[in-house]
């Protein structure tokens, strides 16, 4: 039976759960940049958009993190499975040698 279907479906994890991690620290610079009052700039408000960056980092961290995490453990298994699946014909290799 072929993996390629599991091992598309593992990959694809991986990438979306990479894009909501970049995208978690893209918002967060942007978060950063466009919404900080440059003309009236204060300790408050350099605060504020801080707790908003790692706000946003965290948040894409936790988004992408587990979707990574169920993309890589699918490619373990399906990388035990071709093993598994090679040692069972070595020993029935050398079971049928054994034999003859």
């Amino acid at each position: 039976m072929d993996s390629r279907f599991a091992g598309f479906w593992a990959r694809v994890l991986v990438c979306v759960g990479m894009l909501f991690v970049l995208l978690g620290f893209i918002f967060a610079a942007s978060a950063l940049v466009l919404d900080m009052p440059w003309g009236k700039l204060t300790g408050q408000a350099v605060v504020e958009q801080m707790l908003a960056m790692v706000g946003l980092m965290v948040a894409g961290v936790m988004a992408g993190a587990p979707l990574i995490v169920m993309g890589e453990m699918l490619r373990v298994f399906l990388d035990q499975r071709q093993l598994l699946g090679d040692i069972k014909l070595q020993l029935e290799r050398r079971r049928g040698e054994g034999e003859g």
